[in-house]
């Protein structure tokens, strides 16, 4: 009965749904080109119309093979003539990958080949510039030869990954015999926080597919989403560098693959030999398109997998419980935990799960902030990680202690503005966490304990250490790199939840952290005539605290805040009503509401505010406001770091049809 009370306050305020990743089933590399086509073995009617033009059709039906050949000499020749066909080329890749299905149905060993023309060939349609003028994007051949270079480039990577090396690695070389020829492919990756050695696994995100997540971000483009792996080096349970503190054990983000292949038909490659193509892996949060200046296309990226992925592999659907009822365990695995390398120069957005939560609540967020670009240029994700279940001074203390580790790790010298701007996201109880990053505790919170003086309090003798630890719970200034804080959905003076019946019996279950217990009992043994034994045995936890007549509520509602951060408000609301009676479910708005904030928008919503679309875009409007107030080498217009490395990276790679 306990554990089923449990469960319906936690279906109440966890603000979350369960996000899983699962292997996919069927072919899902070639689902969206089906859709397009009606069919991944056979040409489109425009196709078979092209080959009528050039009287190819009879030959096709008997011999597909011969008659691409003869169509493919018949765009050498317009090429020499100087007068490309658009259609030609599209023809071509769209009768190469319908070939390539065709011998890989009879089991044929010679399915590579096509495959690679394929992507040529659709290459050669999205870029040359001499067919500018043929490829207009209202044109469906457009996206169409987007899927088809796609489609065959998710067949080489399948190819590559079941050859005897099976690895695809950053600055390796890929060596595949397919019927006598060598097929060679450079790997590259640039212009990334993430180093060559970071990519240890590389999976193809279609590989995979996401439940419980409502929208999943995915954009259209050019090329194949990846998902990149990186294991952190432990021992003992222990990161061994120091710059990895606050890595996951496994880092999941995303890639794209982009080949970048030697067009055949421009005769850069020779009859029967094999290709050398460069296959370069982008990453898609800072490099939004490829191309050259005059040519540019998005990137395709999935931006939700590489995150489900990354969670998925992690223990925190363990931990959530483990660290409401035995918080204690928990403790040990309190972090905050990065998504992407720290890259200097940006800002730094941290957030904090509430309740029976964890990590995984900030996903439908994440997703969005990454797609916004001006964001995603100029801020970076961090998620603080805790046990729910310890007392909330306690919980305060690990993230403001978590938060000064990180500034010395990544700003010793105070050299990176950026970091000295951060923006702290608090949903539910983690909100009133976030809040004691930009307050000064005062006394508040002592004299709610004892009406001496804290300096006059004497340290047990053997736990010398005692006092300095209880200080650090009990009092505390803002962090001075702290800027902006957003309260979502947080019960500034409770809620009626936690007093209830489902309160209470949740609250049993819950066991005290021996090693404060134990901390408290020497201290009151020793200074007997300090403290109120009845008052002061343990800390309350953390649902005791969230009742609204809680003493530690109206503790930190007293504290001053500094004077140079900015607060904002965003309350759910379930239905239009009198302000007395609004409530997400869980908070009503007489505890959500709070005096002195810059903003407060009310978004119709239950508790899980954070995932709600119109509190998502009161997010983006705060973090976009937050820019503009910075000094200008903050705030200012993003350069187009894609264009700018992408004109570099063309250049460095085997040439494309643009250059010539």
């Amino acid at each position: 009965m306990a554990l089923a009370h449990l469960t319906v306050i936690a279906s109440a305020l966890l603000g979350w749904s369960d996000i899983s990743i699962q292997p996919t089933k069927g072919d899902r590399g070639m689902t969206a080109f089906q859709r397009s086509m009606g069919g991944p073995d056979r040409a489109s009617e425009r196709t078979l119309d092209t080959l009528k033009r050039h009287d190819l059709q009879r030959e096709y039906k008997k011999d597909p093979s011969h008659a691409i050949m003869r169509l493919e000499r018949r765009a050498q020749e317009l090429v020499r003539e100087g007068r490309l066909d658009a259609e030609i080329v599209y023809a071509l890749a769209e009768l190469s990958l319908v070939e390539g299905r065709r011998l890989e149905r009879w089991r044929r060993t010679a399915t590579l080949d096509p495959y690679i023309d394929a992507v040529s060939y659709a290459h050669d349609y999205l870029f040359d510039p001499e067919l500018r003028d043929g490829r207009g994007p209202s044109d469906p051949r457009f996206r169409l030869a987007c899927e088809i270079y796609k489609a065959a480039l998710e067949r080489i990577l399948h190819e590559v990954q079941a050859s005897k090396d099976g690895r695809i690695e950053p600055d390796a070389t890929i060596h595949l015999k397919v019927n006598g020829k060598e097929q060679i492919f450079d790997v590259v990756l640039r212009d990334s926080p993430w180093k060559a050695s970071d990519v240890q696994k590389i999976i193809l995100a279609s590989d995979y597919e996401i439940s419980g997540l409502n929208t999943p971000v995915y954009r259209y483009g050019v090329g194949v989403p990846l998902i990149g792996v990186r294991i952190t080096e432990t021992k003992k349970g222990q990161v061994l560098r120091p710059e990895e503190r606050f890595y996951p054990p496994e880092m999941a983000f995303p890639l794209t693959a982009f080949l970048v292949p030697n067009s055949r038909i421009r005769g850069e490659v020779e009859a029967n030999a094999g290709r050398r193509c460069t296959l370069e892996l982008i990453d898609p949060v800072r490099h939004r398109t490829v191309g050259t200046r005059d040519n540019l296309m998005s990137v395709e990226s999935d931006l939700s997998k590489p995150l489900a992925y990354m969670w998925s592999r992690t223990d925190l659907e363990r931990f959530r419980w483990k660290g409401l009822l035995r918080p204690e365990q928990g403790l040990e695995q309190t972090n905050l935990l990065l998504i992407r390398p720290y890259e200097p120069g940006k800002i730094p957005v941290v957030m904090v799960h509430g309740l029976i939560s964890s990590p995984l609540a900030w996903i439908p967020l994440l997703n969005e902030l990454l797609l916004d670009s001006n964001i995603q240029q100029k801020y970076q994700f961090m998620l603080f990680m805790y046990p729910t279940g310890v007392p909330i001074p306690i919980a305060a203390a690990a993230l403001r202690e978590t938060l000064s580790q990180a500034k010395q790790l990544y700003d010793p010298n105070g050299s990176d503005p950026a970091f000295d701007q951060m923006v702290l996201l608090g949903h539910s109880m983690g909100g009133l966490l976030s809040h004691t990053m930009a307050l000064s505790s005062s006394d508040q919170l002592w004299r709610l304990y004892s009406d001496r003086s804290f300096s006059d309090i004497i340290p047990p003798r053997d736990h010398p250490e005692d006092i300095k630890e209880l200080q650090k719970y009990l009092f505390f200034e803002p962090l001075p790199f702290v800027k902006r804080v957003v309260f979502m959905a947080t019960p500034h003076r409770g809620a009626d939840l936690a007093k209830g019946i489902v309160g209470r019996v949740s609250s049993n279950l819950i066991s005290d952290p021996d090693r404060i217990n134990d901390l408290i009992y020497r201290l009151v043994k020793d200074n007997s005539d300090y403290f109120d034994r009845r008052r002061f045995r343990r800390f309350p936890s953390s649902i005791e605290t969230l009742e609204p007549n809680s003493p530690i509520l109206a503790a930190i509602e007293h504290m001053k805040p500094a004077p140079d951060v900015k607060f904002h408000s965003i309350i759910g609301s379930t239905r239009p009503t009198d302000l007395e009676y609004r409530t997400d479910g869980v908070v009503p708005y007489r505890s959500s509401h709070l005096e002195g904030v810059s903003s407060e928008k009310v978004v119709r919503s239950d508790h899980g505010v954070q995932k709600n679309g119109e509190a998502i875009g009161e997010v983006i409007r705060i973090l976009r406001e937050h820019l503009a107030q910075q000094a200008p080498e903050l705030s200012g217009r993003p350069r187009d770091t894609a264009v700018q490395s992408v004109t570099t990276r063309i250049q460095d790679l085997p040439p494309l049809p643009a250059a010539r």
